[in-house]
């Protein structure tokens, strides 16, 4: 035999060989195609103790293991009366040779596209442990990215609209078995609408009770216009902290509004607060902790619970607002137009905040019950501080004294804010020789006033003038004596907030006792 036919011979049997190789791989691959399918079905079934469903599926063992699948969807305890718990569009998987054919599986990279996650309502989720533990699963993975995620959790209310998060960005990354997976995601916050960027750990999974799955990080949000609600102006950026599990969140942050304002008065102020809440990230209510408020130079306190979206969707807040002797000025700023508050001081009080449902603008909806004292007042208006001097100067018996700089009024009661007007039901204030009891109410749209009262004043009639006015006034002395002040007037304060007018009111005078 020579060497040419042996040179062929071999060659025959190279060919033969590799076509039986080829032929066996295929062989392999056809058939290993449904066993992967149904292992990775079978593994994700275990995993997530879910019905799961898959649509297409291929996959290819070199020079890496690459698989893609659609229409990947994970059915909560097999319910189809529930959305399902999970539904992928699209997902692409890639794991080294040696590292998928060892337990558990590490899969190096996950590509999910359209990724929908429905989070059952609470009164259909199990609150026992969950039985798949980490150490269960048949997998790690290492990255997962998950552009575009819907993330919606279901309300137990059929007639309450779900929660709704989309994350525009969504990196996680595995730190080891039995550790939750690192994370960082960009997600979009609808009102005040604004872009939330986060990091932090999410897992691991709890398959049971997806509501206890731990999760935890810092946030920034910036850039949220508060003016989407109306009655209110101004730009909001706020930083925080949070951990806890999905469905009890605790959160500590500081939000920043630089230009915070109320249309009806429409005067920019900085309005800071530092806060802790708890959050339920299921449906997104959240209790509010002291929240500390600084608005201008003036602090106070906000307690109470809000629901998800209330402002927005025509639901109640009530919470309860509480100031121990602060500045009074920066508070008026927000309500009334003028240029300057009408008046300054400190001021002290509790209060019900509830902001009924409605279309209207959130200042107009706006109730308050409480009740208040201010210290120290003097009027910003010259000629109503003249006024409240003057008062003050008559009823110390001294009416030739004009000076009006060294005179304030100290203010007490209830209050009750109902559709734009401040009714004061038991208005009490007191200036040196005078103790004023009113009941009225005032217009804060329009600034009007209206007032009936009576003033106990430490000088008689007669003392509080001069001259013949004096004489004249000497036998009426005994009509508005009584109970123990010099005399006792009804007034009548009516007019503009910047301009009132104080009168007697003669007809309950000839009319009393």
């Amino acid at each position: 035999m020579n060497l040419s036919r042996r040179i062929r011979i071999v060659l025959w049997i190279i060919v033969g060989v590799l076509t039986g190789l080829v032929a066996g791989i295929a062989i392999v691959v056809i058939r290993f195609q449904p066993l992967a399918r149904g292992y990775v079905i079978s593994a994700l079934e275990r995993r997530y103790e879910s019905k799961v469903e898959l649509g297409s599926f291929q996959i290819s063992l070199f020079p890496m293991v690459k698989a893609t699948g659609e229409n990947l969807v994970f059915r909560w305890g097999g319910r189809t009366d529930l959305p399902p718990m999970i539904a992928i569009r699209r997902f692409t998987v890639e794991a080294r040779f040696v590292g998928f054919f060892r337990y558990p599986k590490h899969i190096r990279k996950l590509k999910l596209e359209g990724l929908q996650v429905h989070i059952p309502p609470k009164s259909e989720r199990s609150h026992g442990v969950s039985s798949g533990r980490a150490s269960d699963a048949p997998f790690l993975l290492e990255e997962v990215d998950a552009d575009g995620t819907k993330l919606e959790t279901l309300p137990s209310n059929p007639g309450k609209q779900s929660l709704m998060f989309d994350i525009h960005q969504l990196h996680l990354h595995s730190v080891g078995r039995y550790r939750p997976m690192t994370f960082q995601a960009t997600l979009e916050n609808p009102k005040p609408p604004g872009l939330i960027h986060t990091t932090g750990q999410f897992g691991p999974w709890n398959q049971d009770a997806p509501g206890g799955t731990p999760v935890s990080g810092q946030y920034t949000f910036s850039d949220a216009d508060l003016a989407v609600f109306k009655g209110i102006m101004g730009i909001l950026s706020s930083t925080g902290s949070y951990h806890g599990e999905m469905d009890r969140i605790e959160v500590q942050g500081t939000t920043d509004v630089p230009n915070f304002a109320l249309t009806t008065g429409n005067h920019p102020m900085h309005l800071h607060t530092e806060f802790a809440a708890t959050v339920d990230g299921t449906n997104g209510n959240t209790d509010l902790h002291p929240v500390r408020a600084t608005l201008g130079q003036s602090t106070f306190e906000v307690t109470g619970s809000i629901e998800r979206s209330a402002l927005e969707t025509h639901k109640e807040i009530d919470l309860q607002a509480t100031a121990k002797s602060t500045g009074l000025a920066d508070f008026l700023r927000l309500t009334v137009k003028a240029q300057n508050p009408p008046m300054t001081g400190r001021v002290a009080f509790q209060t019900k905040v509830k902001i009924p449902p409605g279309d209207n603008p959130v200042v107009e909806r706006m109730q308050l019950d409480g009740a208040f004292n201010l210290n120290g007042v003097k009027f910003t208006s010259p000629e109503v501080q003249q006024k409240i001097a003057s008062l003050s100067h008559h009823a110390q018996g001294e009416p030739k004294d004009t000076d009006a700089s060294d005179v304030a009024a100290d203010f007490e009661g209830y209050f009750h804010l109902r559709n734009g007007t401040l009714r004061l039901p038991q208005l009490r204030f007191e200036v040196p020789g005078a103790h004023v009891s009113l009941d009225g109410q005032y217009a804060l749209p329009s600034g009007n006033i209206d007032f009936r009262g009576t003033a106990k004043l430490d000088a008689t009639v007669s003392q509080m003038a001069t001259g013949w006015k004096h004489v004249l006034l000497k036998p009426l002395d005994p009509l508005f004596k009584r109970d123990g002040a010099g005399a006792v007037l009804p007034i009548r304060i009516t007019g503009k907030r910047g301009s009132p007018s104080f009168k007697l009111d003669i007809g309950r005078v000839l009319s009393r006792d």
